[in-house]
């Protein structure tokens, strides 16, 4: 999924003790008080997504995802590769 920005926020960077912290504007702000952060390897973006929450909440969330048609459906990968035994 793309997101176009039209018009990028910008967000203040400052330290807090011996971290970096960000001061995120009201309109992203998250309803938990704990985030998982990852860097994409391609682009170098930081990524902030809140946690799911509850077993409930996962179990929700899959039940509305739409998935390709051919989602987990069996794939011919034939034989596993033969090797030397160690």
């Amino acid at each position: 999924m793309i997101y176009i920005m039209r018009h990028p926020e910008k967000a203040r960077v400052f330290m807090s003790g011996r971290s970096q912290a960000v001061r995120i504007p009201a309109a992203y702000r998250f309803s938990t008080e704990e985030i998982f952060i990852r860097r994409d390897p391609q682009t170098g973006d930081v990524i902030l997504s809140q946690a799911p929450g509850t077993w409930q909440d996962i179990f929700e969330t899959l039940d509305t995802a739409a998935f390709p048609d051919d989602f987990l459906t069996d794939r011919n990968q034939g034989q596993p590769q033969r090797r030397e035994d160690l």
